[in-house]
């Protein structure tokens, strides 16, 4: 397995060494704005889209897990860029979370974000587990964020967020460009139909999903 896992102390910590504050607060008083209305709170927004993105990759990842070849298909994919030594002590719903906090990405790039892990195991014949879903989500995410926002971060930054190393990072996102034959394009259809998916995931029986 690779040598550079992830950062644990970088998760759990801050990660604006610099100061920088989250791109969801100014230096206005958190929570309101300059009429001093109440706003939504940085740390709740997009959260039940995060919920339902959270719940589906895990639900694919516990199916995943039951296979009888999993440890053969971990071995196998061991050597990707994806890839982690050992599964990382944060689970998908606070990873998203910590991403939507710091990042202050809109609903729309988490739902491409979702395509976008969806496209690249297709072509890349990947298949998610405890071990790679971590570096292929933010992959996903830096990737749609560049393709979907106005304006971004450096990946100096991100790299924070995510908890890997800046040159580990650049790694992932050409890795990443590079499966999916650098074509991030997604159709009007296709998003729509993930975004109803998700929107109805919630609601959808246990044993349905």
């Amino acid at each position: 397995m690779r040598d550079d896992s992830f950062d644990s102390e970088a998760l759990s910590g801050e990660s604006e060494e610099d100061g920088r504050e989250t791109k969801n607060q100014s230096d206005k008083e958190k929570g309101k704005n300059a009429k001093g209305e109440e706003t939504e709170d940085p740390q709740m927004k997009n959260q039940e889209l995060i919920n339902s993105i959270s719940n589906a990759i895990t639900r694919i990842l516990e199916d995943n897990k039951k296979l009888d070849n999993y440890k053969e298909i971990v071995k196998r994919q061991s050597k990707m860029t994806f890839s982690a030594n050992s599964v990382p002590n944060i689970s998908i719903n606070d990873y998203l979370t910590r991403i939507q906090l710091y990042s202050g990405i809109e609903k729309s790039t988490l739902i491409l974000s979702l395509i976008q892990i969806d496209h690249i195991c297709k072509k890349a014949e990947i298949i998610l587990t405890y071990y790679n879903i971590h570096r292929l989500l933010f992959g996903a995410v830096l990737i749609s964020i560049k393709y979907n926002e106005d304006s971004y971060y450096d990946n100096k930054f991100y790299s924070e967020i995510a908890g890997v190393k800046l040159k580990e990072l650049k790694n992932i996102e050409y890795t990443f460009l590079e499966l999916n034959d650098f074509n991030v394009f997604i159709n009007d259809k296709e998003y729509e139909q993930y975004k109803k998916y998700l929107e109805e995931f919630n609601n959808i029986p246990d044993d349905e999903k």
